[in-house]
């Protein structure tokens, strides 16, 4: 995956508040998943970034990462992928998270060499509700 260097680049340390780190998670997760699939390799590769995320829950990172996944095959079927987002957004106050957001969604979008009409529609989406409307 191209966006494995970005992840990696990413530093979350910048980020001391939990909601922020799991609401990019969240983002990050439906940008892989907004084509309706994920193969186990994705499915490894996000588990393991989750894996390694500072975390300060009661929720244990498996059942988060089980709980969520399965929250976004919802919103993904029942076309509220433009509501799941709008969610995490508004849980996104520091704006380098928010850029960090912008960013991760483009790199996950053309990892797989199709920027597809519904990736584009939610980058669009997910940039007008980050924007700073001062």
């Amino acid at each position: 995956m191209r966006f494995t260097i970005f992840i990696q680049a990413l530093d979350l340390g910048q980020c001391k508040d939990q909601i922020q780190r799991q609401a990019l998670f969240d983002i990050a997760l439906m940008f892989v998943m907004i084509d309706g699939v994920i193969d186990e390799q994705e499915r490894r590769y996000m588990q393991d970034w989750l894996a390694q995320l500072e975390w300060s829950s009661d929720i244990d990172k498996l059942d988060y990462y089980t709980t969520l996944e399965r929250k976004v095959v919802d919103a993904i079927a029942e076309d509220e992928i433009e509501n799941f987002l709008a969610h995490r957004a508004i849980l996104l106050s520091d704006p380098w998270m928010k850029l960090q957001a912008l960013k991760l969604a483009e790199e996950i979008a053309n990892a797989d060499g199709d920027f597809a009409p519904s990736e584009k529609a939610a980058i669009a989406f997910l940039m007008d509700k980050l924007a700073d409307k001062r």
